[in-house]
C-alpha cells in the first residue's frame, strides 16, 4: 500500500500541483475511503515529504551503485549520468514532484530534504573533481559549476522525456554523456 500511495500522490501532485490536490482526490485515486487514507498518513504533507525522501534516496543509491562498478574517472562520470537518468526516469512523477514541490514543505522538512539533496550534490561534485584531478575532464571550470551544469542538463529531461518513442533512458544517457564530455561542437575527422 505504501508504494501505491506514494505513486498515486506523486502522480496527482505532479499533474495538479501539491496545493491543488485534495485528500479526497488522493483517496479516490487509491480507491479507498478518506478514513483509510488517514490510517496511513496523518496529513498530506507527510506524503510530499516521503516522496522527496524516496526520490533523493533512490537517485543517490542508483548513482552510487553505478559509479562503484567502474574505476576510470571518465567512466565514473558516464556511470553517474546513467544512474541519475535511469533512476529519475523510472519514476518521473516522484522526481518531478520533488523538484517542483519542495518549496511546499514546512521549513524543518525542507531543510532535511535540502540536506539530502546537498549530500547527493557533494557526491556528484566529488566524482567530477576526481575526473579533473586525473586529467579526464577540463579543470579550468570549477567542479561546482560543472556539477550545476550537469544537473541542469539531466534534471530538465524529466519535463519532456516521454519514453514511448525511440528514445530510451539508456540512449538519452549516452547522448547526454557525449554532450557533457565532448560538447556540441562538430567533431573534426582525424586523418
Amino acid at each position: 500500500m505504501a508504494a501505491r500511495l506514494l505513486g498515486t500522490a506523486a502522480e496527482l501532485f505532479w499533474r495538479n500541483g501539491y496545493a491543488a490536490t485534495t485528500t479526497r482526490e488522493l483517496s479516490e485515486g487509491l480507491g479507498v475511503q478518506k478514513a483509510s487514507l488517514y490510517y496511513h498518513v496523518r496529513k498530506k504533507e507527510d506524503l510530499l515529504y516521503s516522496i522527496c525522501v524516496n526520490a533523493l534516496t533512490n537517485i543517490l543509491s542508483r548513482a552510487r551503485d553505478e559509479v562503484s562498478q567502474v574505476s576510470l574517472p571518465e567512466e565514473r562520470i558516464r556511470a553517474l549520468i546513467r544512474g541519475h537518468l535511469t533512476a529519475m526516469l523510472d519514476d518521473k512523477d516522484q522526481h518531478a514532484t520533488m523538484l517542483t514541490e519542495l518549496r511546499s514543505l514546512t521549513p524543518k522538512r525542507r531543510r532535511e530534504i535540502v540536506s539530502l539533496r546537498d549530500q547527493y550534490e557533494r557526491f556528484i561534485e566529488d566524482v567530477i573533481r576526481d575526473a579533473q584531478k586525473a586529467g579526464a575532464i577540463r579543470a579550468d571550470i570549477p567542479a561546482k559549476i560543472l556539477k550545476l551544469g550537469l544537473l541542469d542538463l539531466l534534471n530538465w529531461a524529466i519535463f519532456w522525456f516521454d519514453g514511448n518513442g525511440e528514445l530510451t533512458p539508456k540512449s538519452l544517457a549516452d547522448d547526454f554523456t557525449s554532450l557533457y564530455l565532448d560538447g556540441a561542437k562538430r567533431q573534426l575527422q582525424r586523418r
